[in-house]
Parts: C-alpha cells; sequence; structure tokens
C-alpha cells in the first residue's frame, strides 16, 4: 500500500518532497518583504512595531497547500518573534498576525506557534534547483537572527527526517508482517530496520558540524521557546491565554513511529505524557500513521514468541534506537544543559530535559526481551 496517504514520500520521507513557494501570492507582498528584515527588527527591538504596520492577510488568495505552508511558517514566525522580540515577553499576540494564524492553524490542524513542522519539515529550499533534496543542497527560508549555526541546526535537522525515511515503508511492512508474516518475513523487516539506524544517527551527530552549542543557545534557542505562564493572548481570536509548546523534536513523527511499530513502551512520567501531547503538533497525516502503525503492530508480541533468530532482531533493533536516543541525550546536554549551566534546564517543548530523554531511553532499553 502507497504511504502518500499519510503524507509520506518514497524518497524524502515526512519532508515534501517538493519545496514550498519562496513568496506569497503579490496581494500578500508586505508580509513577505519582512523575511530579510527580521533579524534587524529583532536586534533593534522593532519587530512588533513592524508587524502592527502589515496590512491584513487575506487567506482567501492561497489557493494552494504550498501557499498556505508558506504562509503559516510566515506567521508563526512572527507569532515567536513578536513574543520573545523585546527586553520582555510580550503576551499579547496583536490580531494582525493571531487571526490569520489561529485560522490557518486550524485548518492545517497544527498549533499557532513556531512547531517542527514549520521550522524543519517546510522551512527549505533548494540552493540548486537542478540537483536533489539534501542538507548540502538546502538552505532555510526564515530565519530569527540569521548566521550559518541557525540555518544549519533546522537544515540538519531535516537531514535526521531524510535518513529515516527509508525506514518509513519497512516500519509498516513490519507491522503487516507480525499480523500474517512469516517468522523470516518480520525478521528481515527487523534486520533491515536496524541496519538503517546508523544513518540516523549520524544525521543526528551532523548537526555539531555547523552548529555551535553557544551560538544555539544564546541566539536559536530563545526564539522557539513555548509561551510562558500565563500563556499568550490572540488578540482577535480569544480573550484567555493559551499556552503551546515550543518547537522540538520530540514533535516528529520519525522517532516515534519507531517506538509504536517496536512496541516501546512509555508511563506517563518521564516521557510517555509529553510523547502522546506532542501528536497534535504533528501534522495531520503524520499522526495518523503513527496512529496506526501503533495499533496494527504485533511486532513485540510476535517476536516474544518467536524464533531466537526474530528475537534477537527485536532486540538489535531495540538496541540501535536506544544508542539513538543516548546520542540525543549527548546532544541535548551539549547544547542546553551544558550552556545553562544547570541540571533542570528545560527543553524548547517545556520538559525537564534530562529526566524526559534519558526516561525515554531507559524506556526503550527495558523493551528488549531479553536483559
Amino acid at each position: 500500500m502507497s504511504l502518500a496517504r499519510f503524507g509520506i514520500d518514497p524518497v524524502t520521507g515526512f519532508v515534501p518532497s517538493e519545496p514550498i513557494p519562496d513568496a506569497l501570492p503579490p496581494g500578500a507582498a508586505p508580509w513577505d518583504a519582512l523575511v530579510p528584515n527580521l533579524s534587524a527588527h529583532l536586534r533593534a527591538h522593532t519587530i512588533r512595531d513592524a508587524l502592527h504596520a502589515l496590512p491584513p492577510l487575506d487567506l482567501a488568495t492561497l489557493d494552494t497547500p504550498a501557499e498556505r505552508e508558506r504562509a503559516l511558517l510566515l506567521l508563526t514566525h512572527y507569532a515567536n518573534a513578536y513574543v520573545w522580540g523585546g527586553a520582555a515577553p510580550d503576551l499579547h499576540l496583536p490580531a494582525v498576525v493571531a487571526v490569520p494564524l489561529c485560522t490557518l492553524a486550524t485548518q492545517l490542524g497544527r498549533p499557532p506557534i513556531a512547531h517542527y513542522a514549520t521550522m524543519t519539515l517546510h522551512n527549505w529550499t533548494l540552493v540548486d534547483p537542478q540537483r536533489p533534496l539534501g542538507v548540502d543542497n538546502a538552505r532555510t527560508l526564515v530565519r530569527f537572527l540569521g548566521g550559518v549555526d541557525e540555518d544549519w541546526f533546522f537544515i540538519a535537522s531535516m537531514g535526521v527526517e531524510l535518513a529515516g525515511a527509508p525506514l518509513l515503508a519497512i516500519v509498516w511492512d513490519a507491522a503487516a508482517a507480525s499480523v500474517d508474516g512469516s517468522d523470516d518475513a518480520l525478521r528481515a523487516q527487523l534486520e533491515a530496520f536496524t541496519a538503517g539506524l546508523p544513518d540516523v544517527h549520524a544525521a543526528l551527530e551532523a548537526v555539531r558540524r555547523w552548529c555551535d552549542p553557544h551560538t544555539y543557545y544564546h541566539r536559536v534557542r530563545p526564539y522557539v521557546t513555548g509561551w510562558p505562564a500565563p500563556g499568550v493572548i490572540y488578540d482577535g481570536v480569544d480573550d484567555a491565554p493559551r499556552r503551546y509548546l515550543g518547537g522540538s523534536a520530540g514533535q516528529s513523527a520519525l522517532i516515534q513511529s519507531f517506538d509504536a511499530v517496536l512496541g516501546v513502551h512509555h508511563p506517563d512520567a518521564p516521557a510517555g505524557a509529553y510523547l502522546r501531547m506532542v501528536r497534535d503538533y504533528m501534522p495531520p497525516p503524520h499522526r495518523a500513521f503513527v496512529t496506526e502503525v501503533e495499533r496494527t503492530s504485533r511486532v513485540r508480541a510476535r517476536a516474544a514468541a518467536g524464533s531466537p533468530a526474530l528475537r534477537a532482531a527485536y532486540d538489535a533493533a531495540i538496541d540501535a534506537v536506544a544508542r539513538f536516543r543516548a546520542a540525543h541525550l549527548c546532544l541535548a546536554h551539549d547544547y542546553i544543559v551544558a550552556p545553562a549551566g544547570t541540571r533542570d534546564a528545560t527543553g524548547t517543548g517545556g520538559t525537564a530535559l534530562e529526566d524526559f530523554l534519558r526516561g525515554a531511553q531507559g524506556d526503550t532499553e527495558q523493551a528488549r526481551l531479553v536483559r
């Protein structure tokens, strides 16, 4: 069965196979014109005035899904820039941003704040349109302060998705084999899955190549953080403050699909409740893929009752995911915990970072059949 119904491309996975437009329809030109000046406005603390001065954005002029994705990309970045773009947070988002943002976010089934799908899955264009998509042939479309560190952080994050793209068909086929396939067929899928994980691991480590931890923590992270208590009031939409999580790799459907097919269980604390909650930040087709794999997979039960070779293949797959999570924990320590100077640092998604990642890794290791 084709995975296209889940928004999955056979080559690029959860990343769209084509870039979104580099401009909105002509009537929205002032909204595009702000993009190259965003960093200057943030440095000068003039971003709020610049956003107040924008004309209304007519969503009816957006004819295609790609145009709507570009509009959401701009609106979510502008919302975060407005809230965090002064000497102190401003927790009243003006209607000129809030109204189209909430309308469009509702239509696309995602939250009205900068999140993983906008910042990573859609925030790119090709450097050379004649060459295929890859981390060395892509750049971000919208940046807060700009610079290679910010650009590379999100492009390298997209690289993790691209590296994991070939595994999504394997995840689907493994779930199917766990229901009506032989032990040998399921073992072959698990072995193929494990063989592909090192590429995903290497893509994660590549974040270090062009993104300095100090620069990330002080120049990138502040603008992708979620709303502080009591939340942000979206003027013209709701009189009550709303709280949303900041952008986080936890909002990616990729690793959650790995857990789903392998039957890795995360108790509510410290990881499970958060991982289930952030599914609301995924594009709905991606969320549906994780849910369907989770619903149908019998991989763990089949492996537990199967041959020694099948049990070994399952444990090898678990070990590979656990190693990936260990690498993610190290990355989070170097990029957030160490610069913060405290083990209690929270991630952009609002979790107690080390406890969350260590818990997720521990849950994965506990899924082994032979310990």
